[in-house]
């Protein structure tokens, strides 16, 4: 459940595609290891140019745990949104359920729970059923929720639901096109259509290297909604990217950094920046780290002159 997720984590989510343009992510370990028991614990934070800030903290336990990429369990977090003297907690639980290939990540990533927050019970979660129909190709099913986090939504108690389906396919190769279609509801009677396309080179295969082309647009049913978020008519944005992920030993490490434009309601436009830092592996035989780092300079839930947000987390692992 990661803050403004149509923009930060928009690559994470809806147009990683299945096993990643072809890259193969870094295997747990053998298939035939036996269940054990495991806690985790982590922390995200996130701040924004318009001074609302995010700090999430979850912790919990999970059994049977295989491997990372084969585990399930249940956390607790907790929430805290602050802004010029306001602030406001959100709690809740959160079932985990993991099992996919370590190779392909072919299978089902799923977290689903509730929280509670100014009053309200609101579910959040988010879930991929990752499908290989063919060596090229890949199919994702999605499924997301979360709170509107501005000062506005939270006191409102509105959420937004994601349901969406992306295809990825491989030319020639070293070109990989994934297209993505999805719809967005909210608690507050409003709904987006959305579309998202992304093209990626594999310029340099033997470092990693891609180079990107990432394209969304939605459209939006209702035009009040209170001023509780930014929410225009059109919205369409593209960003050209240069991307890295390569493998070290037992770690995973990856980066982008991207540049491109958004237009509002076909006249209005915007520079778009973007920066991404993930890397996750063992730090022992039985502790696992995951760190990550973005810098998104967009219009998301806030419409302000040069808005920007950043977002950080780490989550541990030990198995026992």
């Amino acid at each position: 459940m990661t803050r403004r997720l149509l923009t930060a984590c928009a690559a994470a989510l809806a147009l990683a595609g299945v096993g990643a343009a072809g890259a193969e992510p870094f295997s747990a370990g053998p298939s035939n290891a036996s269940a054990t028991t495991a806690i985790l614990g982590g922390i995200d934070v996130a701040s924004d140019t318009d001074g609302f800030h995010a700090t999430r903290l979850r912790a919990g336990g999970l059994y049977p745990y295989v491997s990372y990429f084969d585990y399930a369990g249940v956390a607790l977090q907790a929430t805290r949104y602050s802004q010029a003297g306001w602030d406001r907690d959100a709690t809740g639980v959160v079932g985990l359920w993991r099992r996919q290939d370590p190779r392909t990540l072919a299978g089902i990533d799923a977290k689903a729970g509730v929280v509670q927050v100014a009053g309200h019970t609101r579910a959040i979660g988010d879930a991929t059923w990752s499908l290989r129909p063919a060596t090229d190709t890949g199919v994702e099913l999605i499924a997301a929720g979360d709170l509107v986090e501005t000062q506005k939504a939270i006191e409102r108690g509105i959420a937004y639901g994601l349901f969406a389906a992306s295809v990825e396919h491989t030319f020639a190769e070293r070109f990989t096109a994934i297209g993505f279609a999805g719809w967005q509801p909210f608690t507050d009677g409003n709904d987006r259509r959305q579309l998202r396309a992304r093209l990626i080179w594999q310029a340099v295969p033997a470092w990693g290297l891609t180079t990107e082309f990432r394209w969304r647009q939605y459209s939006s049913s209702k035009d009040d909604v209170g001023g509780a978020y930014f929410n225009p008519d059109r919205y369409r944005q593209w960003v050209g990217a240069l991307s890295m992920r390569r493998h070290t030993g037992s770690w995973t490490l990856s980066g982008a950094l991207g540049a491109g434009r958004e237009t509002i309601d076909g006249s209005d436009t915007h520079p778009v920046r973007m920066a991404e830092l993930r890397a996750e592996g063992a730090l022992s035989g039985n502790l696992r780290l995951v760190a990550y780092a973005t810098y998104n300079r967009s219009t998301s839930y806030v419409d302000a002159p040069d808005y920007s947000y950043r977002q950080a987390g780490v989550t541990l692992i030990r198995a026992f």
